[in-house]
Parts: structure tokens; sequence; C-alpha cells
């Protein structure tokens, strides 16, 4: 009877073991769903100008006459055409670009001014202003402000300014809009 017992016991154990080991999988299966599920990102809105990245992309980078990697006032370089000495970018400041333009034999058509995800707000309109004033007082007869994203390529890059387009989308996301 003791050994009858035992067996029985022994039975309920591994009985117990298995549904323990399947709840076991069960949870860990759940858990590997659930988080893959919470990876999904839901949808932007459209705030163009701030540090949103949905938006109108930018296209044309084949018609990009130039291009300025925007820091600040201090740390701007013209990345296209390079603009270096001894393979070191050369810093480009806004009262002597149009020589640097000139010096580079730069065609007026198109100039792309890429800005990191600092800038927003009144900051980065009066940004917008400036530069749109510098490079169309340059002679360019486009002007496009872009946010910076990885990589070197402006295609695909969120349009926060463009002299082309009737409104000033960096503007009007300040009034609402």
């Amino acid at each position: 009877m003791l050994s009858e017992r035992a067996g029985l016991t022994f039975a309920k154990t591994e009985s117990c073991m298995k549904k323990l080991q399947l709840f076991g999988t069960v949870l860990l299966l759940s858990v590997v769903c659930w988080s893959f599920a919470g990876c999904s990102t839901p949808p932007q809105t459209i705030h163009i100008g701030s540090s949103s990245t949905a938006g109108p992309r930018f296209h044309d980078q084949a018609a990009v006459n130039a291009v300025l990697q925007f820091a600040s006032w201090d740390y701007t370089f013209l990345v296209q055409p390079r603009y270096s000495e001894n393979g070191f970018l050369q810093q480009v400041r806004r009262d002597n670009i149009n020589q640097v333009f000139t010096r580079m034999n730069v065609p007026r058509g198109t100039a792309v001014v890429v800005v990191g995800w600092t800038y927003n707000g009144d900051v980065l309109n009066q940004l917008v202003a400036d530069w749109k004033s510098i490079l169309t007082g340059c002679g360019f007869q486009r002007v496009v402000i872009l946010r910076a994203k990885p990589g070197d390529r402006l295609n695909g890059s969120v349009i926060i300014d463009d002299s082309t387009l009737h409104i000033s989308s960096a503007q009007s996301a300040s009034r609402g809009g």
C-alpha cells in the first residue's frame, strides 16, 4: 500500500511538472508575442517645422547645386560641393558665403540647408527666414530647408520649408496650420 501510494504521489508530481512546463512554455510564447506587438508605433500627426518625422519629403537631390550643413551660425559647412582644405571641411560664414559660392563656381539653381532636430518654433522660423534671405541674395532660384536625418542622402528628408511652396510650412506650423 505504501508503494502504491508513493507511485500515485509520483504520478501526481509528474503530472504537475508537465502542467508547469506547459504553463511556462505558454507564458514564454505570450511574452515573446507581446513584446513584438508592443513595438509598433502609432501614426504621427503632421507638424511641419517641429521635430516630427512626418510631413512632405524631399525628392529632388539630383537637382541640388549646393548643400549646407547647419549646426549653428558658427558651424555651418558646405558639403556639396565639398568646401574643404587638407581633407577637412571648412566653416562657411554668412558674411562670406557668396564669395565661397563664386570661388567654387556653384550654379545658383537650388540650395539646400540641412538643419538639426534642436531647432523648433520661433527659432526655426527665424532661421528659415535668414537662410532664405541669405541664399536668395546670393542668387539662388530655390531655397529648401530640410530636417537632418542619418546618412548623406537628401531624398526622403522632411521638408521644413521650400521657397517654391506658396506657404512657408515652418511658419504655418507655429500658427497652428
